[in-house]
């Protein structure tokens, strides 16, 4: 499934937020009423208890671990602090490890609740003061703050990953908070459904929801796939993020320069202290490699293919045909390779069945009524699932097609050249590759 939007970052040597009154009440009060809200979850509990047996947060890479220094009014905790603060950037929020801090991003706290023109400060006092605000906002944000709960776990477990040298954030943590924030989402909507068929009804759209369904989304049996999407994003979009083994690398080369440098004035010391932190980077990267190939081996693809049935199936009553053939329309000869127990790939062989049938009589009845942009959505997720399937296009649509595609092309390489935001200008292009390459073949 298709990924909405990445907003979500973790956030290193960042200025010191500035104190404001009610910074520590609504700190606590968010804390606790994160954790009753995500805890009554299995997978947000068993992130609140890895992290309160988890070490405390490391004051540097190679010291012994220590309390991050508090600001005044703030209690020492096993949990990172919460506090809302302006950012210009695209982030609704992000963990700071150096300050062992969640923040939000006020912008975007502002447009959720559609404040205008509030000061930071009254903005962080009427959270404090409004508990029913802060209930809203807990109850759309929450899969968001475990996100970042994700990151700051991984603060206190793997904390020599940058050591002394500049490298990136490895990539490998988002692989591992966005499957947990996944998992939470799945449990979140099966106990109540109806804000997933609301949001992909298009009756309900709000920016905490729209973000946490959009990661939900882009779930497909193919765990690589998966997790590329996310490398992609992070790694070759967004600044600041690289890998593991590209970190150690970085830390070999500083090694391999101190020891130049230390023989050569006869002070071998930095060589030999740059050396025992390669060595804690290393293990580092052996420890979290083996955990996260356990963490997906024990999910993966059982989960995947329970959310692509729950989802698809969603989109089937409401009638979001192109969503629910991309959730249903997954069984094909391939799906055998990526795990699937036999009794979920029938049961999605049989649902994709139904889902093909019934958009492609969605599309008969109602072609006159649709836009060019769903019409062609709709064709196109039709001819891929028949693809994928091995089923044949439905003839009685081969002119439609032939009429709409030309059309689709021009309208969608249009809007690509002129759009400026980053996502809804990947949509329109992703959609001229497709609507250009159907057209070379047909040739």
């Amino acid at each position: 499934m298709r990924m909405l939007i990445f907003s979500v970052a973790l956030a290193f040597f960042a200025p010191a937020a500035p104190a404001y009154e009610f910074d520590a009440a609504l700190s606590k009060e968010l804390s606790a009423e994160f954790k009753k809200t995500i805890t009554g979850n299995a997978t947000g509990a068993e992130v609140y208890s890895r992290i309160e047996s988890s070490p405390l947060p490391s004051s540097g890479a190679v010291e012994p671990a220590s309390e991050v220094p508090q600001q005044k009014g703030f209690k020492n905790s096993k949990l990172p602090r919460i506090l809302v603060r302006y950012d210009n950037s695209v982030w609704l929020a992000h963990f700071n490890a150096a300050e062992d801090t969640i923040y939000f991003n006020s912008r975007f706290v502002m447009r959720f609740f559609g404040a205008k023109k509030l000061k930071q400060a009254q903005l962080i006092e009427r959270l404090h003061k409004n508990a029913k605000a802060r209930a809203e906002f807990v109850k759309y944000a929450d899969a968001l703050c475990l996100h970042e709960l994700v990151h700051a776990l991984q603060s206190r477990l793997y904390p020599n990953y940058k050591l002394d040298v500049p490298a990136d954030n490895p990539v490998e943590f988002e692989y591992e908070a966005y499957l947990t924030e996944n998992l939470y989402c799945h449990e979140k909507m099966k106990k109540d459904p109806k804000l997933l068929k609301a949001f992909i009804s298009g009756s309900y759209y709000d920016l905490y929801t729209a973000n946490t369904l959009g990661a939900y989304l882009m779930l497909s049996l193919d765990r690589d796939d998966y997790r590329e999407k996310i490398r992609k994003k992070y790694e070759e979009e967004i600044a600041g993020y690289s890998t593991f083994a590209r970190n150690v690398a970085a830390q070999k080369n500083t090694v391999a320069d101190s020891k130049i440098i230390g023989y050569a004035s006869g002070s071998v010391g930095d060589y030999t202290g740059k050396t025992a932190a390669l060595s804690l980077l290393q293990a580092e990267k052996e420890a979290y490699a083996a955990f996260l190939k356990g963490f997906y081996e024990a999910r993966w693809p059982a989960f995947s293919a329970e959310a692509l049935m729950f989802v698809g199936s969603a989109a089937l009553e409401v009638k979001n045909y192109p969503l629910a053939l991309e959730c249903l329309a997954v069984a094909d000869e391939n799906a055998g390779k990526y795990g699937v127990p036999p009794e979920e790939f029938k049961k999605l062989k049989e649902k994709g069945a139904v889902a093909v049938l019934e958009a492609a009589a969605f599309i008969k009845d109602y072609r006159k009524k649709m836009t060019l942009e769903i019409l062609s959505q709709h064709l196109k997720a039709l001819e891929k699932a028949c693809k994928k399937t091995g089923r044949p296009f439905p003839e009685i649509f081969a002119d439609l097609r032939a009429e709409v595609y030309p059309k689709a092309l021009k309208y969608y390489a249009r809007r690509a050249s002129a759009e400026k935001d980053r996502e809804k200008k990947e949509y329109y292009e992703e959609n001229t590759e497709y609507f250009l390459q159907a057209l070379d073949k047909a040739q």
